[in-house]
This record gives structure tokens, C-alpha cells and sequence, in this order.
């Protein structure tokens, strides 16, 4: 039942994939610039989505392969960013030879992959010396408002999650026999400017609010952009609050010998 409600958090987000192009903000600028090595030539965007983050790296590397599983998210992804190569595939079976790859980046995915299956997978398609750089970026609850303000919200509390999840996938990185020498870790913080109704419609955009009842999710996210215009003081001159958010970035140099496809 555990795997069948993961799957099921996973593939929701297609049912709002415009939605979720628009409101979730791409990783703060600092922390996609510490994630993408220097000269990088070829990257992939892994778990892509809906090209939140793809622009950002097409902006910085000649050339960006997208992959994708759900077809709605790719089919918003493939509009954002013509020209761009976008795939059918999955962290377990990614749709590209081996050793072709500088790096691979996974923004706010990597907790829905199969670990055993994923690393040995990634490690294929990267060159020797190739990196794996794996984001979280979320609302940052550290500041105390943005705590207060979702504090009774049945939203997703992502960023209290992403600290674990990247111990996690520190430990998958360094079990034995791993094809990836030692994660390092920072954190980069920015804002992103939104209205109060796209603030809130943001809190609705996360798994968590997405499987409630509809009549119950429109009404927390109502509830979130009420309390947004209660607080003025949070308001900037043209009407928009800025929303803080936190990039929580880990990365890892593929440093193992080839690793063949299965």
C-alpha cells in the first residue's frame, strides 16, 4: 500500500502540469551554477517535468537532453523549450547510451526513484569524472513567517523533508561499491516574487494538497491567500509578496569503473 500511495504522489503532478510550469519557481540561480560543472557540454535533466529547471541549464551548457516519464509534463516541457531533446524515460531506464554525459541533474525528484536501480543507471550514461547533482528547492521554512503562514495548512511541508532526503541519498551514494565518490552539500537561498493567489496556488501545486478532495484543497488554498492578504505588511509596492526559497544541493564525481547496462 506504501509503494501504491508513492506512485500515486508521483504521477500526480501531470494532472496540473500547466499549473506547475507556472507557479513552482526554477532552483535559486547560485545553486544551478554550483551544480553544473564547469565546461560541461552535454547534461541531461533528469525527472524533467514540466522544464522548470531546463531552461537554467540550457542557458549555461550547448546542449540539454530532457527526460520526462509523464507524457502531459513533456508535452508542457517540449513547448517551453523548443529545439530541445526531450525523451520518454525514467531514472531506472534512461533512454541514452553509455558514457555520453557530463552531468546528470535531478530537481526535486530524486526521493520518487528506486535508489538500487537509479545510481548504477545514472553512473552508465556519465563519463568518467561525470557528476550526479541532485536539488530540493522549496518554500524556506526557516524564515518565520512562511513557517506561521502554513503552519494549519495541510501543505506539503516539503523543505522540513529535504534535509533527510539528502542524508538519504548521501548514504546511496556511498554504500559500498558505489560508482560516485562522496557527495558534497550546500544551500543557496533566493525570492521569487508572486501574487498572493499565486503564493497560495503554489501550496496547491504539492502532492499532498493534489490528493485531497477538491472542494478541500480549493478551500486550504483559499485559506493560504486570505491569511497572504491579512499580513500587508509582507507586501511589496506592486502587490506581490516575495516568496523565500532554499535550494538544498548535493553533488557526487562518478569516479567508478564503466557500468553496463542491464
Amino acid at each position: 500500500m506504501a509503494d501504491e500511495d508513492a506512485t500515486e504522489r508521483a504521477t500526480v503532478f501531470g494532472s496540473i502540469a500547466e499549473d506547475y510550469a507556472r507557479l513552482r519557481p526554477a532552483p535559486c540561480a547560485g545553486a544551478v551554477d554550483w551544480l553544473v560543472p564547469a565546461g560541461a557540454r552535454r547534461v541531461l535533466d533528469l525527472a524533467a517535468g514540466a522544464g522548470t529547471l531546463t531552461g537554467m541549464l540550457a542557458a549555461r551548457v550547448p546542449e540539454v537532453v530532457a527526460v520526462e516519464p509523464d507524457p502531459r509534463m513533456r508535452s508542457v516541457l517540449a513547448a517551453r523549450n523548443p529545439g530541445l531533446t526531450v525523451l520518454d524515460g525514467t531514472a531506472e531506464a534512461i533512454p541514452l547510451p553509455d558514457g555520453g554525459l557530463d552531468a546528470v541533474v535531478v530537481a526535486s525528484a530524486w526521493h520518487w526513484f528506486d535508489p538500487v536501480r537509479a545510481v548504477p543507471e545514472v553512473a552508465r550514461v556519465l563519463r568518467p569524472g561525470g557528476r550526479l547533482s541532485v536539488v530540493w528547492n522549496g518554500l524556506d521554512d526557516s524564515v518565520p513567517w512562511v513557517d506561521s503562514w502554513r503552519t494549519g495548512l495541510r501543505a506539503a511541508r516539503a523543505e522540513r523533508e529535504h534535509f533527510p532526503r539528502g542524508e538519504r541519498l548521501s548514504e546511496e551514494l556511498t554504500a559500498p561499491g558505489s560508482p560516485f565518490a562522496p557527495p558534497e552539500h550546500d544551500v543557496f537561498t533566493c525570492t521569487h516574487p508572486a501574487t498572493p493567489a499565486d503564493a497560495a496556488a503554489l501550496l496547491g501545486t504539492y502532492s499532498r494538497l493534489l490528493l485531497l478532495p477538491e472542494e478541500e484543497r480549493r478551500a486550504l488554498v483559499a485559506q493560504a491567500e486570505q491569511a497572504l492578504h491579512d499580513r500587508p505588511d509582507l507586501l511589496s509596492p506592486d502587490g506581490t509578496v516575495p516568496l523565500p526559497f532554499r535550494s538544498l544541493c548535493w553533488r557526487a564525481t562518478r569516479t567508478g569503473p564503466a557500468v553496463p547496462a542491464a
